[in-house]
């Protein structure tokens, strides 16, 4: 097993802690003169170099900290500059001469937004006495989405009506609070909208009501494709 230390700092260590003793007990250790010499030699040479990398280390660190320092004033300072060319290019009649001027790219063209998904599962309930009619959907989630909720009506001889939009909102779910006196049911439609962009209809909802005891109910209600 070696008594050389494999750590640089613990070789030093252990090679100062024997310099002195070692060029003292020479003849008693049977050393060599010029191998010893040499080695004492090469001893100083290993501190200075040793010490002279630490101190170029520990400049390096500096150095780095110095240029991350930099770095991060002159992109800020970068974005700041770039931030007033595109408020330049807003206002000017061809933004692309601006981007060409300063060498940037113009920003890309934000992709069209796609169509909201198509409104499902329509139900509806009723408030009996106040008769309000709830509408509830499903739909999966398109971010600024808002649905259409359109209307026709049923007469009592059994004629429809065309449909009508009656309200937007921005839930999956819609009071109608103006249900018509005297018809004998209402059919729903509901269409996703974005950003004018107006999603696949709904499949109707065909509600049929019943009059008794001074309220209003419900006697049936039927999904149908819409056409």
């Amino acid at each position: 097993m070696s008594v050389i230390p494999k750590k640089n700092e613990d070789l030093l260590t252990f090679l100062n802690d024997r310099v002195e003793g070692w060029a003292d007990n020479a003849v008693a250790l049977s050393l060599d003169a010029a191998s010893l010499q040499a080695w004492t030699a090469a001893v100083t040479a290993a501190n200075a170099d040793f010490s002279a990398a630490s101190k170029a280390r520990q400049a390096a660190k500096a150095a780095v900290l110095t240029q991350n320092a930099s770095l991060r004033t002159v992109r800020r300072l970068t974005a700041n500059l770039i931030r007033e060319i595109r408020i330049a290019a807003d206002r000017n009649a061809n933004p692309d001469s601006i981007y060409s001027l300063a060498q940037l790219p113009p920003p890309a063209q934000p992709s069209p937004r796609p169509v909201p998904n198509q409104p499902t599962d329509l139900r509806a309930t009723i408030d009996p006495t106040e008769g309000v009619l709830t509408l509830r959907w499903k739909a999966k989630d398109n971010a600024g989405t808002i649905y259409r909720v359109e209307r026709a009506t049923i007469s009592a001889s059994g004629e429809l009506s065309d449909f009508g939009e009656i309200g937007l909102v921005g839930e999956k779910s819609f009071a109608d609070e103006t249900l018509p006196v005297g018809v004998a049911g209402v059919v729903y439609v509901v269409k996703g909208v974005r950003s004018r962009r107006v999603g696949p209809a709904s499949s109707t909802l065909t509600v049929r009501f019943a009059r008794g005891g001074g309220s209003l109910r419900i006697s049936s209600q039927r999904v149908s494709k819409a056409a």
